[in-house]
Formats: C-alpha cells, sequence, structure tokens
C-alpha cells in the first residue's frame, strides 16, 4: 500500500509540463462572485446558425507550439488577442506569450490561472517580434529578459473587460464567435489517448483533478456541424503536426463532458446622458445577486444606470445583479457620497437619489 502511494506521489509530481497547463481555481468564492458573468449581459443568445463545413471552410489562424511548456493558457491568450486585432484592423497580430506566461503568480511552477490570465491581458501584452514564445520550455521562457521599452509597446495593446461564461454549453459557445467574432478561451481535462484529432471520452469516470488527468487550454475559433453533428474547431498549441494540421474537432458530446472553464474578451461602452430623461420610481431595495424574485426592477436600475453612464451601454439590460451592476452602482453612489455596501445593495439613500433624478 504505501509503495503504491509513493508511486502516485510520484506521478503527480513528474507530469508532464502540458498536463498542468491549466490550473484548477482555488481562489476564495468572495473573489470569484466580482468575475463578469455571461448571464449578467446577456438576456438570451442569439440562436446558432448551425451549417456543415468541411475542413477547408474552417476559419484558421496560424498555428502556436508551447513545446512541452505549461504555457497553454498564456499562448491561448495570445491567440485571442491576435484575432481581436484581425477583427480591427484586418492583419493578424502575434502577440508574445512569453510576455503574458512570465507574469502568472505559481512562477517558476508550470501553468497559469485563467483569470490571473485575463487580468494579466489587461495591463497589455508584447509582441511576438519582441519577446519570442514558440518552441520553449518553461525555464526558457521564464530566462528571457523583456527590456521596459518592450513592455510599454505592450501596453498599447491590451484587452479591456472579460466575461466568464457557463460551462458544457456548446451552443453558448458558438453564439459568441458567430455574433463577436471573436475566439474564446475554453479548456478541457483528458487522459491518454482521448485527445485525438476529434477528442472521445474513454474513461467516463475521470476526475478534473485526478493525478493522471491532464488539463489543457485551447482557443475556439470557429463552429460547424461535422456529420451533422454540433462541433467547436478549437486550436490549441501543440504544432502543426497535431490534430488537423494543429486544429481539432469538439463535439458537443465531448464538450459536455470535459469542458470546464469558458472566458473571452469584451470592452464597455458607456453612453452620456442625452435630453428626454426616463421615467423610472424605485420603490424596492435590490441587493447584489437577486436575480430571480425582483428581475423587472433590476432591469429598471440596469436602465436607469446606462442612462447616466455607470452601465455598460452595449450589454442587455438582464435583471441579474452581479457584479457589473455592483460596480455601476457604486459609481452612481460615490458621485453622490452615498454608502450602502459598496455597490451590492440599492437601497433606501440610493433609492432617493435616483428618483430625484428620474421623477
Amino acid at each position: 500500500m504505501f509503495k503504491e502511494l509513493i508511486k502516485i506521489i510520484l506521478r503527480y509530481f513528474t507530469k508532464t509540463n502540458t498536463e498542468l497547463g491549466a490550473l484548477i481555481d482555488t481562489r476564495p468564492e468572495k473573489e470569484k462572485e466580482e468575475d463578469y458573468t455571461f448571464d449578467e449581459i446577456v438576456a438570451s443568445a442569439e440562436e446558432v446558425k448551425w451549417v456543415e463545413k468541411v475542413p477547408t471552410q474552417w476559419r484558421s489562424f496560424p498555428i502556436f507550439n508551447q513545446n512541452g511548456s505549461g504555457s497553454c493558457v498564456a499562448q491561448t491568450m495570445a491567440k485571442i488577442l491576435g484575432v481581436m486585432r484581425w477583427l480591427k484592423d484586418g492583419i493578424y497580430i502575434h502577440f508574445s506569450a512569453t510576455h503574458i506566461y512570465q507574469r502568472r503568480s505559481n512562477k517558476p511552477r508550470s501553468g497559469m490561472n485563467g483569470i490571473e490570465c485575463f487580468k494579466i491581458a489587461q495591463k497589455g501584452v508584447t509582441l511576438e517580434e519582441l519577446v519570442p514564445s514558440q518552441n520553449m520550455t518553461d525555464a526558457q521562457m521564464d530566462s528571457v529578459v523583456i527590456e521596459e521599452y518592450k513592455k510599454q509597446v505592450g501596453e498599447v495593446f491590451k484587452i479591456g473587460n472579460f466575461i466568464t461564461m457557463p460551462i458544457k454549453n456548446i451552443d453558448l459557445i458558438a453564439s459568441v464567435i458567430q455574433k463577436t467574432g471573436k475566439a474564446v478561451m475554453v479548456w478541457f481535462y483528458f487522459e491518454n489517448g482521448e485527445w485525438n484529432n476529434t477528442p472521445k471520452v474513454i474513461n467516463k469516470n475521470l476526475n478534473l483533478s485526478a493525478y493522471n488527468t491532464s488539463r489543457h487550454s485551447v482557443t475556439a475559433v470557429d463552429y460547424a456541424l461535422i456529420g451533422g453533428k454540433k462541433a467547436l474547431i478549437i486550436e490549441d498549441s501543440w504544432g502543426v503536426r497535431s490534430g488537423f494540421t494543429g486544429q481539432r474537432v469538439i463535439t458537443e458530446e465531448f464538450f459536455k463532458e470535459r469542458n470546464w472553464f469558458c472566458a473571452y474578451p469584451m470592452n464597455f461602452k458607456f453612453d452620456e446622458p442625452v435630453d428626454n430623461t426616463p421615467k423610472y420610481t424605485f420603490n424596492e431595495d435590490l441587493k447584489y445577486s437577486a436575480k430571480y424574485s425582483v428581475i423587472e426592477e433590476v432591469k429598471k436600475l440596469q436602465s436607469a444606470l446606462k442612462y447616466l453612464g455607470h452601465f455598460p451601454s452595449n450589454i442587455d439590460c438582464t435583471g441579474y445583479y452581479g457584479s457589473i451592476t455592483t460596480k455601476s452602482v457604486l459609481a452612481f453612489q460615490q458621485k453622490y457620497q452615498i454608502y450602502e455596501q459598496a455597490g451590492k445593495l440599492c437601497g433606501a439613500k440610493t433609492r432617493k437619489q435616483l428618483n430625484l433624478i428620474f421623477k
């Protein structure tokens, strides 16, 4: 028994860097509550137009190679940034995964936390031409010296905010790609033999945190019907000799079983107030996470804050009082020097000021 335990421990600590690429989120629940979620920004996802596609019709971008390092999360973010610039300017720019990976909090250990990766990208990412990141080990990526001017170049390229999505719902991922054109960070777990051109579940009992489980971040770049079945087209960072020249087909069946994290970048827009102030009356206290009992009242609150320029104009008024609404309420409270649970409560004092404006 003791010998078997030693074998398990040794196997865990000698896992390849690739297997440790996507790290399990160990943040406290209070910190997780601050994430911006898909439920809060979209009232109903756009219906996906699923069509049959052959490989030559799949959207594709330059294929990366992490070369056995644990940098798959950083490689995914670099690809997402490249797609964003391609959408904006019509030119694909290769961003440096090394500049992202070096700033991970668990350095020199392998792998990254997904939320941390997005927060790093909010501070900027420099170019691959300035800071190489391909075909390198962890040690090589960590030892690259990044001069200050290269970091300053990176400050030009950054994401605004980011949205975490419900897991295991392939239609939502496809809907985001269809509506925005953006790429989406998606994570999977699997064991040896499962991650093929079209990954399939072999071990039904595989556990996300088991010692023999590989955890990997990839970039969803397209969606299609493959043989009449829904699928995502993903690009991971294992080089062009892997999968279908660097791409894989993730079927809905595999996605439902093995997806455990999804997120994508989004820039919020805020409008300046205009004439013709709408009429609202606020009679009920509204609280963080009050999604179901007072949904129409929260929608009204979000509409009012959107008019005032505190709530993003490019997201829906969903009636979900989450982190975005909390931040918007807090901005309103700070403007009028109101103190009510740092935006997590729209109580009597906040309602009074709102009613003065929208009476």
